[in-house]
């Protein structure tokens, strides 16, 4: 996937064929059951980043947790999000993105505490 501006929005295929596309508070439920990890790219205290697959359609999705350490009291924010993946050239595209230059892609599923809930979804 080529860039042409940096500051351009990236807009992906839906994942249409995947559960989670109609009925995304099913993510909200045990990951481990939902998901299966194909890869790992980071693993530290603060991000994680990996490839997972829909146990139910095979759908793969980009995932990204990050802790904001705000390092005040130790009520850090937590972030986690699902980028659908249908080609190598995306999920290559993603796994060279930073926590700020990943919200540049849609559609994604938020899953940050509350009901999870796609950005980009019209």
């Amino acid at each position: 996937m080529k860039e042409e501006e940096p500051d351009a929005f990236i807009q992906l295929p839906p994942p249409t064929a995947c559960a989670l596309w109609e009925h995304p508070e099913r993510a909200g439920g045990k990951f481990s059951e939902i998901f299966e990890e194909v890869e790992s790219y980071e693993d530290s205290n603060h991000l994680s980043r990996a490839l997972y697959k829909c146990r139910e359609c095979g759908q793969q999705y980009f995932f990204e947790w990050y802790e904001w350490v705000d390092w005040d009291g130790g009520n850090d924010r937590s972030y986690s999000t699902l980028i659908p993946v249908q080609a190598q050239e995306q999920l290559e595209a993603l796994k060279q993105t930073n926590i700020f230059s990943l919200m540049r892609y849609y559609p994604r599923l938020h899953l940050d505490g509350g009901t999870p809930i796609w950005n980009g979804k019209g």
